[in-house]
């Protein structure tokens, strides 16, 4: 058996599935296994997959389902020790596997590892690199607040791993919280991701929910893990406010500015930047927009 499995969800996926695959192949470790799940392609995806050898297994959903249930149905062929994720327009770097799996061999008291990611355009020119900025350890209350960790950079350790199926934006935000609340988690600064930006990308459709699912994941989280909660106070307010930013721009994206002022009054006071974006609630949405768009690239 394999020493990690990683687990591609694949849907028409044609356009990009060789660049994705041929960089799991470059890699400079070499005992992994890929577990394929073909979601009902009606391209040439299969065709594609079956080029390669037997170290790619296939498997085909019986319909079309929702990512986190795709997600779910492969993660029941994973077996090995450790546990990657790959999506079919993403590539990694050659050394990804090598440099992670090391670290993982050599802390058994660290769940997980991420590292950060390059992006890249449509046609794979790179246009931004981010980094990690939290530090190794117990990250918990940071990645409470803010989730800086890109689901193509991960190794996991591969015990009792499972997605929620009613997230459609962010079970593994959820997940990776989750497992925050109760494990230490090493942030490796390389980067060992391409990460592609694609127009009407499963990001860009699920707007409508980034808010709502932050706030499940929290309320999640915090109801498992009940002695958090006097803990991390200051963290928990700031990331309800995060979350309730997220449905505010949602609302102004859709002309609900009555919506979006009354969803910024809760949280205001918390942090200036949310009484900053409250103000601008009321003025021309290109202002909105611009001022918005200046803070999160800081």
């Amino acid at each position: 058996m394999a020493k990690v499995s990683i687990l591609m969800n694949g849907y028409n996926s044609e356009k990009y599935l060789k660049e994705a695959i041929n960089s799991i192949y470059a890699q400079t470790y070499n005992d992994w296994e890929i577990i394929f799940i073909d979601n009902c392609s009606t391209d040439k995806t299969k065709q594609i997959v079956d080029t390669y050898d037997d170290k790619i297994k296939y498997y085909k959903t019986e319909k079309n389902i929702p990512l986190g249930a795709a997600r779910n149905f492969g993660l029941k062929f994973c077996k090995s020790e450790y546990l990657a994720f790959l999506d079919t327009d993403d590539m990694w770097m050659p050394e990804k596997l090598e440099q992670q799996v090391k670290v993982l061999d050599e802390n058994s008291d660290f769940f997980m590892c991420y590292s950060g990611v390059s992006n890249i355009d449509e046609l794979g020119v790179e246009f931004k690199e981010k980094i990690p900025k939290f530090s190794s350890g117990f990250i918990f209350p940071n990645l409470l607040v803010k989730n800086e960790i890109n689901m193509q950079t991960v190794l996991i350790r591969n015990k009792n791993i499972t997605m929620r199926e009613d997230l459609a934006f962010s079970p593994d935000y959820n997940l990776w919280l989750n497992i925050a609340a109760k494990h230490k988690i090493f942030v490796l600064k390389e980067i060992f991701v391409k990460y592609r930006i694609v127009k009407n990308s499963l990001t860009s459709k699920t707007i409508s929910r980034w808010g709502i699912e932050k706030e499940i994941t929290i309320d999640d989280v915090l109801n498992k893990n009940k002695e958090l909660i006097s803990k991390y106070e200051d963290e928990i307010k700031l990331a309800y406010a995060y979350a309730g930013q997220l449905k505010a721009k949602y609302y102004m994206s859709e002309n609900r500015r009555l919506d979006a002022i009354k969803e910024l009054s809760k949280y205001m006071f918390v942090k200036k930047s949310y009484f900053l974006f409250f103000i601008l609630s009321f003025m021309p949405k290109v202002l909105w927009d611009k001022i918005q768009y200046m803070m999160e690239k800081k």
